[in-house]
């Protein structure tokens, strides 16, 4: 393996970044697949729809972006991981053809990019879509779903989730009376509607 790495440094580093970048892309893209066969049923929704960074306000690992007043959003879990993996078997391409690092480097930065900003820009539309449908928010009472974005304990601040409403995967703010935080990832189940259309959830024990 080190023999491997040494003959090739570069070659290795694209290689060990597109590849596990691909397989979770490859996995999110399945995720999202089983959600959506789910319908309107009460179902687990793993994935998120790229709106808002997985890790959110309640997260310091990665923030989100807005580019001027668009409403587009920079380094979701999703646009990165397609950043890593599109950009890593791009300059990987590039490498082969040119022999050059930079050429290789560059490339990789120039179609990550894009891949980035191609992912943030479809979410977008995806979510205009989304809002502009007519959506029937208590119907949400009683589906399960995913946090998003952490939801603060005791009511005393909003986070997010994905769930499934009306056979269609959405993104809601959401609170809980739980009296600890909801964490990314975690399962909970939708008791109520507070506010209008942000949803009160608890963890499925």
């Amino acid at each position: 393996m080190k023999e491997w790495f040494m003959s090739d440094p570069l070659r290795a580093v694209l290689l060990l970044v597109a590849v596990p970048s691909t397989l979770i892309m490859l996995i999110q893209t399945i995720l999202v697949f089983i959600g959506m066969a789910g319908g309107d049923a009460d179902v687990d929704v793993p994935a998120d729809n790229g709106i808002d960074g997985v890790f959110g306000d309640n997260s310091p690992e990665v923030s989100n972006m807005d580019i001027g007043d668009t409403g587009l959003r920079l380094f979701t879990v999703r646009g990165i991981v397609a950043f890593f993996a599109v950009g890593g078997w791009a300059g990987l391409s590039a490498y082969s053809l040119t022999s050059s690092a930079i050429a290789a480097l560059v490339t990789a930065l120039i179609f990550g990019t894009l891949a980035l900003l191609l992912v943030a820009w479809f979410f977008k539309w995806a979510a205009s879509l989304n809002a502009n449908g007519v959506m029937n928010v208590d119907s949400a009472v009683g589906k399960i779903g995913e946090v998003y974005i952490t939801i603060p304990a005791n009511m005393s601040g909003t986070g997010k989730v994905n769930v499934i409403i009306q056979q269609r995967l959405s993104e809601m703010d959401a609170v809980t009376s739980c009296d600890r935080p909801l964490k990314y990832g975690e399962r909970v189940k939708v008791t109520g509607i507070s506010m209008g259309n942000t949803l009160i959830v608890e963890p499925i024990s």
